[in-house]
């Protein structure tokens, strides 16, 4: 089976749809890790497409949006960006996001936005934190977004040591026997590793090879268009940088 992994699409339309054109036919399942709205103009369009995802878990921004959690702590620019998408958003779209679960166990993996051990809030960027979490896994795989950074995490029982492995760009990665996986496919709506194009990864279950694309949608007119609503600079100049 070949399953596309999405995140952080954070109500970016445009490149939701170029993402998932992409997926559509190429895959049997779409497996989607969270924050679907936030930062971008188009909150219910995004939502829509949950139902078109086999499973799906929530992110910090949506719990914000669907009053699950407090968003004190986000940046000023993020809380523009709830308080925008509060005013806009269908309440039967914020039961949508209020019923999504926070983890998704699946027979040989994990789906969670954050971590295991924090599913909302912990970023995966550090030893501590990535260590913590491989210690909780008694599945070898498990996917996360979050970061919004493209790369793999991998852990080898028998050295007992852990490498990163960035996706700035696209590339393959073989998983192997004796080690566990942690892997980011990166954002569709907000990449933040340098690169602005959309990035999704493809698992093959059988041959366990993953491997991560960017594509290119119409960001030009996005961000017309958020200028036009009255976003913040900050929120639709940084989309270009992938920032």
């Amino acid at each position: 089976m070949r399953v596309g992994v999405i995140s952080d699409i954070h109500s970016n339309l445009p490149a939701l749809e170029r993402v998932y054109k992409n997926l559509e036919g190429e895959v049997d399942e779409i497996y989607f890790l969270g924050d679907i709205v936030g930062y971008g103009p188009f909150p219910n369009e995004c939502v829509d497409y949950l139902k078109k995802f086999s499973f799906k878990v929530i992110g910090n921004h949506d719990a914000a949006v669907a009053g699950i959690r407090s968003y004190d702590d986000f940046n000023e620019y993020a809380r523009f960006a709830i308080d925008w998408t509060k005013e806009n958003i269908s309440i039967e779209n914020i039961e949508k996001l209020k019923n999504l679960p926070q983890i998704k166990e699946l027979e040989d993996l994990y789906l969670v936005h954050g971590s295991l051990r924090d599913p909302l809030d912990e970023y995966l960027i550090n030893y501590y934190s990535v260590f913590a979490n491989f210690e909780l896994m008694e599945k070898n795989i498990a996917f996360f977004g979050h970061t919004h950074l493209a790369g793999v995490f991998i852990f080898s029982e028998k050295e007992k040591e852990i490498y990163y492995v960035s996706f700035i760009n696209e590339g393959k990665l073989k998983l192997e026997r004796g080690h566990k996986y942690l892997i980011n496919p990166g954002s569709v709506g907000q990449p933040r590793d340098g690169n602005w194009k959309s990035s999704y990864v493809v698992y093959d279950t059988r041959s366990k090879v993953i491997e991560f694309y960017r594509v290119e949608y119409n960001l030009e007119s996005l961000q017309k268009y958020m200028k036009m609503l009255g976003f913040p600079r900050h929120l639709w100049e940084r989309l270009q940088y992938g920032r």
